[in-house]
């Protein structure tokens, strides 16, 4: 009896452990695909551009506002025209909030990591288009900085200790260097990723909510606004606002950001809730407004003598 109880015990253990190889090499294969798409995103067609986004008629006060975007595929706008993109979306939205032109350049990259932050950073603090003021006020009201980080930091392991410590280093220097009011667009939860099976959703999706705590709590201590993008995607299927892909927003899902955010700022500086929505009327929308700004050529009344 004994030597059955045994071999019973033993058989069990070596099911159990078949079982457990047996799932830690489909992680590491569904693991490995992942990162090999995710690695690939780093080519896709994305916006990289430092432009001048107008103030709406007759409401510019000779000033300027500064706006950079600084992180990875969830701000950059990927496989969407420049037009759609969250520097362009949230840019345009912020002129009309704040009645002036808004100087607005992105340093996010596809499949960026948290080690790609610091050189983001540095790009920001030494742009001279962000740093040129019409006026000599400059003040945080009219300097904003937003960070989305993470995503490449769970796809492509490393410390959560050493991803957390860059972010806050990050959001200091924006803060003390830039005198920039800061957002954190927190890690998404990739466990709700379409076409993710168990074990990697499981894992994603336990990995990336402790990291997006993480981040929310680093943002609170450096005195920037945390944000979850997760909650931002919401108010229709998940699946139409991602990417078919499903590793990044859809042009849905980045206009369904750009709000979240123009919201988040709006009630950090208490804007008015009010906006200018002349600018969505075609026949006064930026063709008008570049007219405008055009000094009208009358005729020489000589000539016309001749």
């Amino acid at each position: 009896m004994g030597r059955r109880m045994i071999f019973t015990l033993a058989s069990m253990g070596a099911t159990a452990l078949g079982a457990g190889a047996s799932v830690a090499g489909l992680l590491r294969h569904q693991a490995g695909s992942l990162r090999r798409a995710f690695d690939e995103d780093e080519n896709r067609p994305h916006s990289t551009f430092a432009e001048a986004i107008a103030a709406p008629r007759d409401h510019d006060d000779d000033d300027s506002a500064a706006l950079a975007i600084i992180g990875d595929s969830w701000l950059c706008g990927v496989d969407v025209d420049a037009e759609h993109a969250p520097p362009t979306l949230i840019g345009r939205g912020l002129a009309r909030m704040l009645g002036t032109t808004v100087r607005v350049q992105t340093t996010a990259r596809p499949s960026a990591l948290s080690e790609d932050l610091g050189r983001q950073v540095d790009e920001v603090l030494r742009s001279p288009w962000l740093s040129r003021q019409l006026s000599d006020r400059w003040s945080e009201d009219r300097r904003f900085a937003i960070i989305s980080i993470g995503t490449g930091d769970i796809i492509h392991p490393i410390q959560a200790t050493i991803g957390v410590p860059i972010l806050n280093q990050a959001i200091n220097r924006l803060q003390r260097e830039g005198r920039y009011t800061v957002f954190v667009l927190v890690c998404p939860n990739l466990g709700g990723l379409p076409g993710l099976r168990d074990p990697l959703k499981t894992s994603l999706r336990r990995t990336s909510r402790v990291l997006a705590g993480s981040q929310w709590l680093a943002a609170l201590a450096a005195r920037a606004v945390p944000l979850r993008s997760t909650g931002s995607l919401s108010g229709t299927t998940r699946r139409s606002l991602l990417n078919e892909s499903g590793r990044f927003p859809s042009e849905l899902g980045y206009a369904q950001l750009s709000s979240t955010l123009l919201a988040a700022i709006a009630e950090r500086i208490e804007a008015p809730i009010i906006v200018d929505r002349s600018l969505d009327i075609p026949e006064k929308g930026e063709d008008a407004r570049r007219e405008e700004l055009v000094p009208d050529q009358q005729a020489d009344p000589q000539a016309a003598v001749s």
